[in-house]
């Protein structure tokens, strides 16, 4: 009932509400519209055509959203013209229901890199007022866009702006050797060629077991870094929903042993790194390399943009190795409305608690506990999160 309502035009009347600044003319105007589940195609194909667009937008990803995790359910708000009836902006549009850390409507989750897909402050302000409308409704106690391009157009918006991580792309539009001079020579060009002299080979798989090579090595990485592991249920929906045609898995071989592995969503021009992890027989520069087969396979298929993902403003490590790579650098921007609570007037309050002392042990028994154990802690943290 909650989803229900959520995704039921608020004060409209219906599932379509004309806007106008002339009333008289208004049935002239755009059309704000929730789409259905039959005109999904057509959001895909908005999509496909905006420049903005990427792989997370897709109702590919709302369906591998939906099918991992009960908690998340996603729709699509959009603009039309009401003549011709083409949309004309748009945005995916996800309720997150936790009672830890209480309910939002977030665009989009576990989305890397993702823009409002608009082209005017206007268009924006209008899907807004619907979000606005709808989250009360449900008592979500906060709203969340993220974005890269639409910065100055958000900030004026009734969001405010919170800079927590980065965002690193390689452009591919110089020569395999020239894009490999650019790199650091101690830290990845001399650790890609270490890797191959030592025999790693990097294989494509498309097929179950290597999903589960690739899950498990992940799993093993983020036990290492004291970080909840991603359930299982969320890959086998990836490659069920996103198909080989937005979906890469690479496992690097040594000795006959999977040693690492390298996930990619590649959509239009634009392949983005989501997951990377290593064993710890590892040799050393695998993963350099596992980055750098990458790339040269994006290239070959054309694409122009090769992503690093995000990173944490805080994971000095991180950056420095990812600025290694001679990347493009821009924040990754999180929007939020500015007084939640004040706002949202039927929003249920809740008070968190605070969680030091908490964090300090799930870290502590992620690195000493059984796998077992481990699973069920990421099972719990994932069944919050969005």
């Amino acid at each position: 009932m909650l989803l229900q309502r959520l995704f039921t035009d608020v004060n409209t009347g219906g599932r379509e509400q004309i806007v106008g600044s002339n009333s008289r003319h208004a049935r002239y105007r755009d059309v704000i519209q929730w789409l259905s589940s039959e005109e999904e195609a057509q959001w895909d194909a908005f999509v496909m055509r905006h420049p903005l667009g990427v792989v997370y937008q897709l109702s590919a990803w709302k369906h591998v959203l939906e099918d991992a995790f009960p908690h998340i359910r996603g729709r699509f708000l959009v603009l039309r013209d009401s003549r011709t009836k083409e949309i004309k902006a748009g945005l995916p549009v996800y309720t997150v229901k936790s009672w830890l850390l209480g309910n939002r409507a977030v665009s989009v989750p576990f989305a890397s890199i993702c823009d409002p897909l608009i082209s005017t402050m206007e268009e924006l302000n209008l899907l807004l007022a619907q979000i606005h409308c709808a989250a009360k409704e449900v008592g979500a106690q906060k709203i969340e866009l993220r974005s890269t391009k639409m910065q100055n157009e958000c900030a004026t918006s009734s969001l405010c702006a919170s800079a927590s991580y980065k965002h690193h792309y390689l452009s591919l539009d110089k020569t395999a050797d020239e894009l490999f001079a650019t790199f650091a020579k101690s830290s990845v060009r001399q650790k890609v060629n270490k890797a191959k002299r030592a025999g790693v080979i990097i294989e494509e798989r498309d097929d179950e077991e290597g999903l589960r090579i690739c899950h498990a090595i992940l799993e093993s990485t983020r036990r290492r870094l004291a970080l909840p592991p991603i359930p299982y249920a969320f890959f086998q929906a990836m490659r069920r929903r996103l198909g080989t045609d937005h979906l890469n898995v690479y496992i690097a071989m040594h000795a006959g042993q999977a040693v690492a592995t390298h996930l990619v969503l590649p959509f239009r021009d634009l392949w983005i790194s989501e997951y990377t992890g290593n064993t710890n027989s590892a040799p050393h520069g695998v993963n350099q390399l596992l980055w750098w087969d990458t790339i040269q396979r994006a290239q070959a298929s054309d694409a122009r943009w090769f992503s690093f993902g995000r990173t944490s403003s805080d994971n000095e490590g991180l950056l420095a190795y990812k600025r290694r790579w001679a990347p493009i650098e821009e924040d990754v921007v999180h929007f939020t409305n500015k007084a939640p609570n004040a706002s949202l007037t039927n929003a249920r309050v809740i008070k968190l608690p605070d969680f030091s002392t908490l964090y300090g042990i799930t870290k502590l028994l992620l690195r000493k506990a059984p796998t077992p154990v481990c699973r069920m802690i990421g099972n719990f943290c994932y069944r919050h999160l969005g």
